[in-house]
Formats: C-alpha cells, structure tokens, sequence
C-alpha cells in the first residue's frame, strides 16, 4: 500500500496527468472550435501548450530518475505563473463573453481551470522550493510580452485581435478606444506577471528558510 501511494509514484501520476490532459484538450479545443484559425490565436492555447510540453520533458525526466535541471525548474515556475494568469484572467474578465457547446464545453473547463489548478497543487506539494534569484523573473517575461507584441503587429496589419484589451480600435466590450489605453492594459499585465514572479520566488524563499530553520532546531535538540 505504501509503494503504491508513494510520493514518487503521485508525481509521476500528476505530472502525466497534466501532460495527457493537455495533450488532448488543446487540439479538441481548437478542432471543435467554430472558427479554429482564431481559436489558435489565443494566449489560452499558446501556454497550454508550453505547460504540455514542459511536463511531459518532466514525465520522462522522472521515468529515467534524473535529476531535473535548472532550467526545467525555471520552466515549470514558469508554467506555473501562465497558468494562474490564464485562470485569473479568464475567471474575471473572460468568462461571460462567450458560450460554449458540446466537447468544447469540457475543454475550456480543462484549459482555463483544471490544468492551472493542477499545476498550482503540483508546486504546492511535490515541488522542490529552491533558492531562485530575482533576476530569474526576467526569464519569464519574454513570452508572453512576445505574444502581446506579435498580437499588436498583427492586429496593424489586418485589423484582427485575439483578445478586446488589445484592440484600440473599437469601444467595451469589443475595444478598449485607442492605444493609450492598450498600452496601459499592457503596461498592467508586464506589472502582474512581475508581481506572480516576485511572489513566486518569495514564497519559495520562505518556505525554504523555514524548513532550514526547522532542520536546524531538530539537530540541536539530537545533539
């Protein structure tokens, strides 16, 4: 019972779980989707598949009992900082503009809280906190600063944006008025990924010192 419950084999569990369930949700979502070309374009999409990614390197990872490196630590923090965006920003800000039918009613479910959450409850618990530097939340912005500058240009070009805080040409709920204002929007989303990444290397910095604190008081008391 005890092997079968082990804390190897449930981070193996949930880390396949995470990979298999994106694997299947992302491309139904898009596949299903009424307009696929713009479904695709979402960032929703884009970071599930980065989270895909990053833990089936992980599944393996853990088959072949390596140890996993620095920058796929990195990655999964990184993970971990998308998808609380995804989940936060879809929750209160997305989720009443759009209805959703037949399997894709499953997968948004998936895509915008049930991986987030997974990915959360797996830092939470199996997650080896480590002592990262600041300067590591530089690491974590090129994406989705990229994504935000890539959706822009595009929009430019043929007037399409994926989402109504980027476009400055229309008025709420299909734009926000004009540039100004989408600069703000992308000067309040830099702010927040910076702010999941500051909480993030804090929170794994607490955590750390205290259970190096605790070992220390236990060897005193041996000794």
């Amino acid at each position: 019972m005890t092997k079968i419950f082990s804390r190897e084999r449930l981070i193996f569990t949930l880390h396949i779980l995470i990979a298999a369930i994106g694997l299947i949700s992302v491309p139904l979502h898009i596949l299903f989707s009424p307009e696929p070309s713009v479904s695709i374009t979402k960032f929703t999409i884009h970071s599930n598949i980065i989270v895909t990614i990053i833990f089936t390197v992980s599944t393996f990872v853990i088959l072949l009992k390596k140890k996993e490196s620095h920058m796929l630590d990195l990655c999964k923090n990184a993970a971990l900082i998308y998808m609380m965006v995804v989940l936060s920003t879809y929750h209160l800000i997305l989720s009443s503009g759009g209805e959703y039918s037949g399997i894709r009613i499953i997968t948004n479910f998936t895509l915008h809280y049930l991986i987030p959450m997974f990915v959360l409850l797996n830092w939470i618990i199996f997650e080896e906190k480590k002592w990262y530097s600041y300067k590591s939340i530089v690491f974590w912005l090129p994406f989705p600063i990229l994504y935000g500058a890539i959706s822009l240009i595009r929009g430019m070009y043929d007037g399409f944006y994926p989402y109504f805080f980027l476009n400055p040409n229309g008025q709420i709920p299909d734009g926000v008025g004009n540039y100004a204002n989408v600069a703000l929007v992308v000067v309040g989303f830099t702010f927040v990924y910076c702010m999941l990444g500051f909480l993030l290397i804090l929170m794994n910095r607490v955590i750390l010192k205290f259970k190096n604190g605790k070992y220390l008081q236990n060897t005193k008391n041996v000794m």
